[in-house]
């Protein structure tokens, strides 16, 4: 367990004690966590991103709430924009388990946000100016071959064939621009509210999925006799996750970004990956992915 080795270490702790009030001292930490999306954070099950969040507040000395929400499952829903309304609204003062993706952390275009709380109420609020704190792990993207279908080196070998994708996701997106659109054909978007993308590609809805790791290490647990595939096949394209505040919150976040890198060096989050029967794939170089430019996003899939 974390032990309090680090309370008042650093410049953020120091002038936290001596805001008080101002830094929510002794107050306890709200933080907005989506509601399914095992193994990284669940409300029936956990997962990692409650774990972290867990392990964060240990270290600040301070009680943690945990709000469970549940993404829009709409082709036209914006997650940041959700995740924006949600800490606009005063819901949550921070959100975890989220993507370090510049077009993310923009500041929003829009005047008034129509949120949906989680109680199921709406209204409509004035989005913030987004920050993110440092990274507590980053994401791969794989290509999982449905049953009986031949293993790829690429995503090239996937012309022809149906490619199962979240609706609106980052693999989503790597799909329709791979090759200037080769891949567009075939590509089924799965509903983020659905079973999910793996069940349905082992159902026979489609013939291969671009999932992140993560993802397929978790069905891969739950269903141990499935006849679903690594194929071994990684993209070159990796992303950061960690928590994401309005600017308001501030000296919060310069909080959270000493107590991070510390649980980092000192092995307590890779130590709860273990925990739950998953490898921790450390934060990567660039911290914030560029905005996500055709360019970026037809980035030769071997990494070239």
């Amino acid at each position: 367990m974390i032990d309090k080795r680090n309370w008042l270490r650093g410049p953020a702790c120091a002038a936290a004690l001596f805001a008080g009030p101002a830094f929510g001292m002794g107050q306890g930490l709200k933080v907005c966590l989506e509601s399914g999306s095992p193994p990284l954070s669940s409300e029936a099950r956990g997962g990692i991103d409650l774990a972290v969040a867990r392990q964060v507040a240990d270290w600040l000395g301070r009680p943690l709430e945990i709000v469970w929400y549940e993404v829009e499952d709409d082709a036209d829903a914006s997650p940041a924009a959700q995740v924006n309304g949600l800490l606009s609204a005063g819901v949550c003062q921070l959100a975890g388990g989220y993507p370090l993706v510049s077009d993310g952390l923009r500041v929003p275009l829009t005047d008034k946000y129509p949120l949906v709380l989680p109680d199921g109420t709406r209204r409509f609020v004035t989005l913030g100016t987004p920050i993110h704190t440092a990274p507590y792990r980053s994401v791969d993207f794989r290509i999982v071959l449905g049953a009986g279908k031949r293993a790829v080196s690429s995503l090239d070998e996937l012309r022809g064939l149906r490619l199962l994708a979240e609706q609106n996701s980052l693999a989503d997106n790597l799909l329709l621009a791979h090759g200037g659109g080769v891949l567009r054909p075939g590509v089924v978007h799965v509903p983020m509210l659905q079973a999910g993308v793996l069940a349905a590609l082992e159902k026979g809805a489609g013939d291969a999925a671009l999932v992140e790791g993560p993802q397929f290490d978790a069905y891969r647990l739950a269903h141990p006799d499935s006849a679903l595939q690594d194929s071994g096949y990684r993209h070159p394209l990796q992303v950061n996750v960690g928590f994401v505040a309005l600017e308001t919150q501030r000296g919060l976040v310069d909080l959270f970004n000493e107590a991070i890198p510390d649980l980092l060096a000192e092995g307590d989050i890779e130590a709860e990956f273990a925990k739950q029967g998953y490898r921790l794939q450390k934060p990567v170089e660039p911290v914030v992915l560029p905005p996500l430019t055709l360019r970026l996003l037809m980035r030769p899939a071997d990494g070239s």
